[in-house]
């Protein structure tokens, strides 16, 4: 077995292998003598094929096989000896290699063009990052209490609507006289007071007793197409053009009235977290919506601060040898025409692939098959089988192996485990960039941070747009 490399460019090199018959021969003889050991054929006992029989009829086929394993294994065994970083993957160059006669020849050439991965470094302690510290206005933090106090309410059916009611009826489609329209919608709804849009519409149906009939317009009442749709039972195409006026006839009114605050209400609502008071629990409150938000401003901390290193990082990267590379190898198929018109796109995530790999070498992030059995048993599982106040020494070791065991068994879900590696991995990044960028801590309300947010996605879907425009131009 030969195989040697040679350059063809700054980042792209041209590898030849070179597989001889005795690279090969031992191992197809092998197989076609296993072949034959099952074979069957009319006047011979099975096993009892004549060996030139079944090398005529299978010899090609298998030599074929066995050829282009070691030629593939030989190709990946010199990448990692040599320790070449190979930027995508080797690609066939199909214009060097010569043509084949499967039957007639015994050594056969092979090309591949491969791209390299240019050296480059990332200095972190160069850039400059802002942290956003997102923190709930008392008007979000009452909100918040008070959709946790509906969510552990008490249901209640009451006499009279009233703003925060959901209404159970009919409702009929009716003609410009007020009669019930022939073919016209007739079908059972659902009404949230609350969610209808406009104000003297819901003055028609507070204060409404059961049974009670409201004649309005729902294309008037619910300017949400989609909530109109699912009002009227119909498709959102459908309620396009619906502006007919409708009866309701109320049949049940349910409210959902607020938990009190008591020490109920702090059990079920936190549990385990000791809350005693009313100024313990908006405490917990509020860390609550911190957390929730801790999550999303490391988030656009990643994001941003990624973009931010792929535009200020300098990589020349082999573009046209990528540009091939994504039509032969994706797996949608791209033809050279949606590669090329989203190039620009594609080329950044590239870079930010590379950066990632580089971060990664050089602070020694990497996320370990033990991690994930972690997150898995520590942060996933607890909530479907936490430890109980009351458990015994023994109940809580028997929940402790259960859940290990399950752990390790939701290892095996390939699609599930590769989305928590690449969670986990975002998570390292995300405390590496923290640890050694220049941060500035910067406080922001929840609406303050979702305009930031909302800015910056803005900002990043105009340049995408430029990038693309100007190729195209060019």
């Amino acid at each position: 077995m030969k195989v040697s490399q040679e350059k063809t460019g700054d980042l792209t090199a041209l590898i030849e292998i070179v597989v001889e018959e005795n690279d090969y021969q031992s191992e197809v003889d092998k197989k076609l003598k296993d072949q034959r050991k099952k074979m069957t054929m009319p006047g011979f006992r099975t096993g009892q094929v004549p060996f030139s029989m079944v090398k005529k009829m299978y010899g090609t086929p298998v030599k074929a096989q066995e050829i282009e394993r070691v030629m593939s294994e030989n190709l990946y065994k010199y990448i990692d000896e040599n320790k070449i970083k190979v930027l995508g993957s080797p690609l066939a160059n199909d214009e060097k290699t010569p043509q084949i006669d499967w039957d007639k020849d015994t050594s056969f050439t092979f090309y591949f063009d491969i791209a390299l991965q240019p050296e480059f470094d990332v200095d972190l302690k160069k850039v400059k990052t802002t942290l956003y510290d997102v923190q709930p206005t008392d008007e979000t933090l009452d909100k918040f209490i008070e959709d946790i106090r509906l969510r552990y309410g008490k249901l209640e059916n009451p006499e009279v609507v009233a703003d925060k009611d959901m209404l159970y009826g009919h409702l009929e489609e009716l003609n410009e006289d007020g009669s019930k329209k022939e073919g016209g919608v007739d079908t059972n709804a659902t009404i949230f007071v609350d969610r209808i849009a406009l104000a003297t519409i819901k003055k028609k149906f507070e204060g409404k007793k059961k049974g009670a009939v409201v004649k309005f317009q729902p294309h008037k009442a619910f300017k949400d197409i989609q909530q109109l749709a699912t009002v009227l039972h119909k498709t959102t195409e459908e309620v396009k053009e619906f502006t007919s006026e409708c009866s309701y006839t109320i049949d049940n009114i349910q409210r959902m009235n607020m938990a009190e605050m008591n020490q109920d209400f702090f059990d079920r609502a936190y549990k385990d977290k000791g809350i005693k008071t009313e100024e313990d629990f908006r405490k917990e409150a509020k860390e609550d919506i911190c957390r929730t938000y801790k999550r999303e401003s490391d988030n656009y901390f990643l994001n941003k601060t990624s973009e931010e290193l792929v535009s200020k990082t300098k990589l020349d990267l082999p573009e046209e040898f990528l540009k091939r590379w994504m039509v032969e190898t994706s797996e949608n198929k791209l033809s050279k025409e949606d590669v090329e018109e989203n190039f620009a796109r594609y080329l950044d995530g590239i870079k930010w692939q590379l950066i990632e790999g580089k971060l990664a070498e050089k602070y020694s992030i990497e996320v370990k098959q033990q991690d994930i059995v972690d997150y898995y048993k520590n942060e996933l599982l607890p909530s479907y089988f936490p430890m109980m106040p009351d458990m015994t020494e023994e109940q809580k070791k028997e929940n402790d192996e259960r859940m290990d065991k399950m752990a390790h068994d939701m290892l095996r879900e390939q699609e599930q485990t590769r989305q928590v590696h690449n969670y986990l991995l975002d998570r390292q990044l995300t405390e590496c960039l923290k640890e050694n960028t220049s941060v500035t801590t910067k406080t922001l309300t929840i609406d303050e941070f979702i305009k930031e947010v909302n800015k910056f996605n803005e900002v990043a879907t105009k340049k995408a747009t430029k990038k693309t425009t100007k190729k195209e131009t060019k």
